[in-house]
């Protein structure tokens, strides 16, 4: 048995962006392996990421009445108006958010308040703007992880006895799950998808190697011994699923670039390359333009999730990424959070980067609303682009008050001239 911290540390998120558009040409610094053949992806995507819609067919001859193709767009922008929000107070870490249906689940970090408070909510919106607390996990129970999935909704995390995971069908009652898989266990990550759940985390007493845990109902859990899921689990850098599709990049040693893995199943993965030239993928993304990968300063992107681009100047903040048929965002900020004595020592900013096609990467401009304030969390439901975050302005401790913003997506945008240039971490230590 082990006890669980009392004062949490806020996580900046996992992991990356989505995919190059298809006017980039693959390049062969991504090296599928050809010798075993790729799982097909599910035809059927999860609740919150409709699969991609297939391309209209182009007629031979262009008819005599065809009209002229629209103007080319501008580069897409996004200007963030704030949103009302209510029914959230000021928490430590906001650590997802989700839609299926007309609900959304938004589950936060909830810091120190003393031995018998809890550390760790859900709250349900059937607008994402009116929020209802809809539980509070017991005292000691960490919640790292939602996703939509088994009943409807999913969470995960860890109690001072091992992996806790909960399940609701509406995202307002909340029940848990006892497996006696999930002993000594903690759940980091969770993704859905064609064939269920798939649970990353690590084990007690086992080294700290990565575990990986199943289900195909969310309610039964397995403990996956094969080796690669477990291959995935012990190296995981990032994983993300689309369309009952999951992707994942693997470390496969100090001196080795990533491995590329996918699965439409739960415990057992498939290589399908290597990404070259690259230490360590921090998030990624998949939508029906392709998928993204973000690492430090750069971009990867690719149609397939197979073939790779090569890596691009790109975002420096990667707290949450999204593929749309406009483009890809990526949101997060820099500097240091309230509280904290030797981080970033950049200005606080939160940061919002654009790319009509994944290599031109442009930061939009920094208002002085963001100058306190961060979007970390993304959702496109219809046209509308939605980011939750927290502000630091008035800030008590380290909670920091849950916020909103919107924009309207355009259908059609083109490239920038060329990327902006990431800022450079800034330590106190010089």
């Amino acid at each position: 048995m082990i006890t669980i911290a009392r004062r949490p540390i806020v996580v900046v998120a996992l992991s990356a962006l989505v995919a190059a558009c298809t006017a980039a040409s693959p390049s062969p610094s991504a090296e599928p392996t050809p010798s075993r053949p790729s799982p097909t992806p599910a035809a059927t995507a999860s609740p919150t990421q409709p699969p991609p819609t297939p391309a209209a067919t182009a007629s031979a001859s262009p008819s005599p009445t065809a009209t002229a193709a629209p103007p080319a767009a501008d580069t897409l922008e996004v200007a963030w108006t704030a949103e009302d929000l209510t029914g959230i107070g000021a928490v430590e870490s906001i650590r997802g958010v989700t839609r299926a249906g007309d609900t959304y689940v938004l589950l936060a970090s909830l810091s120190y308040g003393d031995d018998q408070s809890a550390e760790a909510a859900v709250w349900w919106s059937d607008d994402g703007a009116s929020w209802h607390l809809a539980q509070e996990f017991p005292v000691d129970t960490r919640m790292h992880a939602l996703t939509v999935g088994g009943p409807g909704f999913v969470v995960a995390g860890a109690t001072q006895d091992g992996a806790a995971v909960w399940t609701s069908a509406d995202g307002r009652d909340w029940e848990p799950v006892r497996d006696p898989s999930l002993a000594r266990g903690t759940i980091f990550q969770l993704i859905s998808t064609a064939s269920g759940l798939v649970a990353f985390g690590s084990r007690w007493g086992e080294g700290d190697d990565g575990a990986i845990w199943t289900s195909s109902d969310g309610l039964a859990w397995l403990a996956a011994t094969n080796e690669t899921g477990l291959t995935v689990a012990r190296g995981l850098q990032a994983v993300a699923s689309y369309g009952g599709r999951a992707i994942a990049f693997v470390s496969e040693g100090d001196e080795h670039p990533p491995g590329i893995w996918e699965t439409t199943g739960r415990a057992e993965w498939t290589r399908t390359g290597t990404l070259k030239d690259v230490g360590f993928i921090s998030k990624i993304a998949g939508g029906a333009r392709g998928w993204v990968a973000l690492g430090s300063d750069q971009a990867w992107t690719s149609t397939d999730g197979r073939t790779w681009n090569e890596g691009v100047p790109g975002p420096d903040v990667h707290e949450d990424v999204i593929v749309d048929d406009a483009g890809f965002i990526a949101v997060g900020f820099v500097g240091s959070l309230p509280g904290e004595t030797c981080g970033d020592q950049r200005p606080f900013a939160g940061y919002t980067w654009t790319s009509s096609d994944g290599a031109i990467w442009e930061r939009m401009s920094v208002t002085e609303e963001f100058q306190t304030a961060m979007v970390t969390k993304l959702l496109v439901v219809d046209r509308t682009l939605i980011g939750f975050g927290q502000t630091i302005k008035g800030a008590v401790d380290l909670d920091l008050p849950v916020a909103r913003w919107t924009d309207t997506l355009p259908t059609l945008t083109t490239p920038g001239d060329e990327s902006d240039e990431a800022s450079v971490f800034e330590s106190c230590g010089g």
